[in-house]
């Protein structure tokens, strides 16, 4: 029996509290966008899972579940509201398309139409106010 099957039992390598440190080690790899590999002795490494395969499967598991509240647009507004030009800054302005002034635009578009009733509100709100003396 080699040196290395000594130190890697036959069993499930998770069971271990070598194959616990190595899955915990990894998975902070994939969230810091780093690929999981496997060491070759001879040449490159293997990899394993690809960082892009966890963004995938968030991308499957957001597709099936629903975010009534609008949880992923609210994200992106407040960075692209934010425009601190780092790179979540950047992500999401390529999330809206590519433009940072587009979530902007779809704002401006919304409010404009109700300009006149704002208008109109205020000046009765004025004519109230001013009418009562407060």
């Amino acid at each position: 029996m080699s040196a290395l099957r000594k130190l890697i039992p036959e069993d499930n390598f998770l069971e271990t509290e070598a194959g616990q440190e190595w899955l915990t080690e990894s998975v902070d790899d994939l969230l810091c966008r780093r690929h999981v590999e496997a060491p070759n002795p001879v040449g490159r490494s293997k990899v394993l899972v690809s960082a892009d395969h966890l963004l995938e499967a968030l991308a499957d598991h957001m597709a099936a579940t629903p975010d009534p509240n609008h949880c992923i647009e609210k994200i992106l507004i407040e960075l692209v509201r934010r425009g601190d030009g780092g790179f979540l800054h950047a992500w999401a302005v390529e999330a809206v398309g590519g433009d940072p002034l587009v979530v902007r635009a779809m704002a401006n578009d919304l409010v404009a139409v109700h300009a006149n009733e704002y208008r109109d509100a205020k000046r009765e709100s004025d004519r109230v106010e001013q009418e009562c003396g407060f």
